[in-house]
């Protein structure tokens, strides 16, 4: 899964920063602003119909009026009809200062889309409007004192995933080095020294490498797609491929690696049941694997698929002598 929120944050937290620069002899943020542009644009709106348009809670809105109304931009209006509303509206000096803001938004609004078609504008803007509309549902539920279960919504979300999983040719060479080298990466970077992570990247994802292993008639890839969209990759041997001398009713689970941004919704699973079908249909007796003794979860994972710790084997990333975990898999 693609992390659309983590970009779209980038996008709104660069723009802040840009427009507290610009907008600092104002004594104006960015988080002001967007209240001083609504209240210019719907003169006399209240407060509570603001804090829903912003998507913010009363507390934060007030907060926010609070500093318009100190900094001489926004001042309040009994409503006429009723003493008890106050009315919003923007002073003289932010009625100066709209058309300012206005012209940066316009501005950085083009900025934003330079290099996109009409056609690419109105479609990024509709699947945003999607994207919102998605968000407003949860903000209204929390905002009633609801909690969200992120547990059952992540299963009720996955299951309604399409996963698939493909073999992998030689002609998918720079898929498969490319997801090699990011899963690789994504699971072991912040435990071992990078020069050794780099090492190990080049030695075992090269092309020439790889070009070798997918030639091999003794080792098979194959690729998990979640909704058509390269998630994970599994690579198995038999017979002489086996990374150690194993018996021939043996096969080995040399890689399952999943993408960060896919994992727990069951990609794994997947994967690893093309592997038992594999073995099941060339009469293996066994299945096996090593694990890094660190690896906490995958440790895990391999327990709850049946796996059991048979012994270890040295392992090298880099220059750095590490110990694997051998786990095996018996009867299939």
């Amino acid at each position: 899964m693609k992390e659309i929120l983590r970009e779209i944050g980038m996008i709104a937290r660069a723009l802040d920063s840009i427009s507290n620069i610009e907008f600092k002899e104002y004594n104006l943020t960015k988080g002001q602003y967007l209240y001083l542009v609504r209240i210019c644009e719907n003169p006399g709106m209240i407060q509570e119909k603001l804090a829903e348009m912003i998507k913010v809670d009363r507390t934060t809105a007030a907060r926010a009026i609070k500093n318009l109304e100190a900094n001489g931009l926004v001042h309040k209006k009994e409503d006429p009809h009723n003493k008890k509303i106050k009315k919003l509206f923007a002073t003289d000096q932010g009625e100066q200062i709209y058309p300012m803001i206005k012209k940066e938004n316009d501005y950085s609004n083009l900025v934003a889309l330079e290099g996109l078609s009409e056609a690419e504008t109105d479609l990024i803007f509709d699947l945003l409007q999607k994207v919102r509309k998605n968000v407003e549902k949860d903000w209204t539920f929390v905002k009633k004192g609801n909690k969200r279960n992120y547990q059952d919504g992540i299963k009720e979300r996955s299951a309604q995933m399409s996963i698939t999983i493909r073999p992998c040719t030689l002609e998918d060479i720079e898929e498969l080095q490319e997801i090699s080298y990011q899963t690789f990466n994504e699971t072991f970077r912040e435990q071992n020294s990078p020069e050794n992570i780099d090492h190990y990247l080049e030695k075992a994802f090269n092309r020439p490498q790889l070009e070798e292993e997918l030639k091999n008639p003794y080792s098979q890839f194959f690729f998990a797609d979640v909704n058509n969209e390269l998630a994970g990759y599994l690579k198995i041997n038999t017979d002489q491929a086996q990374s150690e001398e194993m018996s021939e009713d043996a096969l080995e689970i040399e890689r399952i690696y999943i993408k960060q941004s896919f994992q727990k919704h069951g990609v794994g699973k997947y994967l690893f049941q093309q592997a038992l079908h594999i073995a099941q249909q060339l009469n293996k007796q066994q299945m096996w694997l090593g694990v890094w003794e660190k690896n906490d979860n995958a440790i895990a994972f391999y327990q709850k698929l049946g796996f059991e710790l048979t012994g270890q084997h040295s392992f090298y990333m880099g220059d750095e002598q590490q110990t694997d975990l051998i786990m095996t898999k018996r009867p299939l």
